[in-house]
């Protein structure tokens, strides 16, 4: 899921725009930050807390649903089978841990750049296909992998990072008629992240990360349909290969 490993770019950007908030004198509005922090952090003292919602749909001109052969091309076709795998996982780099009922793949996203280290999201991601017109893929498991030395502050950081908690699952639906057809996402993804003593939160960390997780969100996810899109066209137009 390519947007979970945006959330951690999105992260870095919260750090850098707040780190500095924990050393100035409050003002009326960083107070209200702080107020707010307590009611959307669900009082989870020194823990990141980021949640993010977005929804997003393209539309398109519909493609012949057979080809000369008669192979099916249609919308369904493509996102009811594996043929669209890796747009709905978002990364190439996948391996297929079980077949059996829901397929389930262990995913690895580029690595995030951040303060000296180098993080490296690794999500074990399942994608459903139970229902007609629709596939979901979910997080099952998430954890980080570590490169590089950040100093003090940098190891207790990546030391947290491992404690790290991803929560999250794209829903895909679609509906395909005669001239046309129209494909919706929707995303909900929560990242949880407990931090050492050593790395204590600034206050309105918690809801200015949500923001712009959120924001982070709608413009992945935006751009996944897009992408979703093009693949489906690539694939429509490309011969089968018997």
């Amino acid at each position: 899921m390519a947007t979970a490993a945006a959330c951690l770019r999105a992260l870095s950007l919260v750090f850098l725009i707040t780190s500095t908030a924990a050393f100035v004198t409050p003002t009326s509005s960083s107070r209200i930050s702080a107020t707010c922090e307590t009611k959307t952090s669900t009082s989870l003292a020194g823990t990141i807390r980021f949640v993010g919602k977005a929804s997003a749909n393209v539309s398109g001109d519909a493609i012949l649903f057979n080809d000369d052969d008669e192979n099916d091309k249609s919308l369904s076709k493509f996102l009811s089978s594996d043929a669209s795998n890796r747009i709905l996982l978002g990364t190439d780099d996948t391996k297929l841990i079980s077949s059996a009922g829901d397929a389930i793949y262990e995913c690895y996203q580029g690595g995030v750049a951040w303060f000296g280290l180098t993080l490296i999201p690794i999500f074990v991601n399942r994608i459903e296909r139970g229902t007609e017109g629709k596939v979901t893929t979910s997080i099952e498991e998430a954890r980080t992998e570590i490169e590089g030395g950040g100093g003090l502050g940098g190891n207790a950081l990546a030391s947290a990072m491992k404690r790290s908690e991803f929560e999250g699952r794209t829903i895909v639906t679609w509906k395909e008629g005669e001239s046309s057809y129209h494909i919706e996402g929707d995303l909900v993804l929560n990242l949880t992240i407990k931090l050492p003593r050593i790395l204590p939160l600034p206050p309105g960390f918690n809801a200015i990360g949500s923001k712009i997780v959120e924001r982070t969100c709608r413009e992945r996810l935006k751009q996944n349909m897009i992408d979703t899109k093009n693949a489906y066209i690539e694939w429509a137009e490309t011969p089968t290969t018997k």
